[in-house]
């Protein structure tokens, strides 16, 4: 008979559990015992343990780390505070649909026993009506609270489960600490597998037929990419149908090769929707804005994805005709086979007319980027941070970005021939990026990994549990900063209904300036890295090589990177 912590941790050992990102807390003790046994005894630690340094940062690790590898891991986050602490992140997980178990403490005595007492904070200050169940319930899939000993490991095993049937999202079970100090069964329980499930035969079959006789079909996704198997479907799809595949504005990953002629610049156009008769949404959030706009009245618009029509969303306003549901992959694969056979031969002059539009808009970028480049003075053009990262990044770099004015000129400028890993930082919610990427990054340790965020996300970040984080564990990352010296995005909506206003005539622009600017570049020397500032396009490729050169020996870096407002 083990004691509860003793027991979660052979528990998540033989379920196949690679690691635990916990945010610690006094009454998780007993775990901490079990790992020093653990680590006494030797061999090897599996699910290895990190020691966390804020809450927002333990979720945004198993993020990374799932987003890397395809594997939910598990989060340990202090009680019903330290989930509302985490709560963003959490929530971040549910909308990407991004599958973790979370594992948070309570008491049942408040030290009226003595043998399990938790510490005299209980009864002040950590006391919470609701719990960490009730209090995360809004930003998980399910949530649940182990009542008993004997219950705890059944708990546990269906938290792990339902974390990754479909949709995918995270879970939390609350474990008081007088479980964790009681004895506590451990039945045998094999890992279940959760299968994934996909559409019927029939209604694959009339969407594949609806996509091989239209004749403006068009693919529109965010996160539909995320895995190799994804990416090639979406990009089969496209080739067979030659049909564009557009991305949000803000994609979640690199979801098809951005140099493939199919695969467009920038969102979709008002313009393109209104010739559409088929449209497929292959994995999106939101498609493209605003939500009504004109098409045809006979145009059937196939949203595909895990939970189509977005049941735990406040929205949904999009037309919809078909809802394909189920695993992405499955049916992206499924539909794709069944489109090949009744449609053999591409439409070669409808490939031609996406490949020239595709040229036409790269010409625009280039001559855009080159026009920056020369009136620049004092700060960096988008364009040209975003060349100079291009080329002096290795290939196999990963690239995890919360940036948002500079989005069109990295779509255009990073991935213009290196095939670069991406994926977004954040979803709504600034301040989760430098979590994701070292959780990525915890995942992949021969990759080198690049954090790319503006500075008003760096503000929302836990920058020293980061930073912390990486120099305890030796996972070194790049952190780029898109310097443009305030919250740019704060003055959109005074520029559209304000257009002749006193902040535009004037240039103050309430609520988007960060001045004085501050050095960041010394906030990753306190953890040993080496950060420097940029401000001119000439010192960036030495900038970057010497960067690298700081994560080859083991250290983070940071590059604050003035960027043109």
């Amino acid at each position: 008979m083990l004691n509860g912590a003793e027991m979660i941790l052979e528990f998540l050992r033989a379920q196949g559990t690679d690691c635990i990102f916990a945010s610690p807390i006094a009454v998780m003790a007993p775990l901490w015992e079990a790992l020093a046994q653990r680590r006494a005894r030797g061999g090897e630690e599996k699910p290895r343990y990190f020691q966390c340094r804020h809450e927002s940062l333990a979720v945004s690790l198993a993020s990374g780390y799932y987003k890397a590898t395809g594997r939910a891991q598990v989060v340990f986050l202090p009680t019903g505070l330290g989930v509302l602490h985490g709560a963003m992140a959490l929530r971040t997980a549910l909308q990407e649909r991004v599958p973790m178990t979370v594992l948070s403490p309570d008491t049942l005595t408040y030290g009226d026993v003595p043998e399990l007492d938790p510490g005299p904070e209980w009864p002040s200050l950590l006391i919470d009506q609701h719990g960490p169940a009730r209090d995360a319930e809004p930003c998980v899939k399910w949530a649940k609270e182990a009542k008993t000993p004997g219950d705890l490991a059944h708990e546990l095993r269906r938290a792990l489960y339902f974390a990754e049937t479909i949709p995918r999202g995270p879970t939390l079970l609350t474990v008081s600490f007088d479980q964790l100090l009681s004895p506590t069964p451990l039945p045998p329980a094999s890992r279940i597998e959760p299968h994934p499930v996909m559409a019927a035969p029939g209604q694959l079959d009339d969407v594949a037929a609806l996509l091989a006789r239209a004749e403006e079909p068009v693919i529109i996704t965010e996160h539909g990419g995320r895995t190799d198997g994804e990416r090639a479907a979406l990009i089969g799809l496209a080739e067979a149908l030659a049909a564009p595949v557009f991305e949000f504005m803000l994609p979640a990953y690199h979801n098809v090769p951005r140099t493939h002629p199919l695969a467009m610049l920038g969102p979709v156009e008002p313009l393109v929707l209104e010739r559409a008769d088929v449209i497929l949404i292959a994995g999106a959030n939101g498609p493209w804005h605003p939500p009504q706009l004109p098409m045809r009245p006979e145009a059937s618009i196939v949203h595909l994805e895990e939970d189509p029509l977005r049941p735990r969303s406040a929205y949904w306003g999009y037309r919809t005709t078909h809802a394909v549901a189920g695993d992405r992959y499955l049916n992206l694969e499924a539909l794709l086979q069944r489109v090949r056979q009744r449609l053999p031969t591409p439409p070669a002059a409808r490939a031609q007319r996406w490949h020239a539009q595709k040229e036409r808009a790269i010409t625009h970028g280039r001559r855009d980027a080159d026009a920056a480049l020369a009136q620049a003075h004092g700060a960096v053009p988008a364009a040209e941070l975003f060349r100079a990262l291009h080329r002096v990044l290795p290939a196999s770099s990963i690239i995890v970005d919360e940036i948002v004015a500079q989005t069109p000129q990295m779509i255009q400028f990073l991935f213009e021939q290196k095939p670069f890993e991406q994926y977004r930082g954040w979803v709504g919610a600034l301040g989760t990026s430098m979590g994701t990427a070292l959780g990525v990054k915890a995942a992949r340790p021969e990759r080198a990994v690049v954090c790319i965020l503006g500075d008003g996300a760096l503000h929302y970040n836990p920058v020293h549990a980061a930073f912390g984080f990486a120099q305890e564990h030796g996972l070194p990352i790049l952190v780029v900063v898109c310097d443009n010296r305030g919250y740019f995005s704060q003055t959109w909506n005074v520029h559209k209904y304000f257009p002749e206003g006193t902040a535009v005539k004037t240039g103050q622009f309430i609520g988007n300036v960060i001045d004085p600017t501050p050095d960041y570049a010394k906030l990753v020397e306190a953890y040993g890295g080496a950060g420097e500032r940029v401000t001119a396009p000439a010192e960036l490729d030495p900038a970057i090589r010497r960067a690298l050169s700081t994560l080859a020996a083991g250290r983070s870096a940071l590059l604050d990177v003035f960027v043109e407002p």
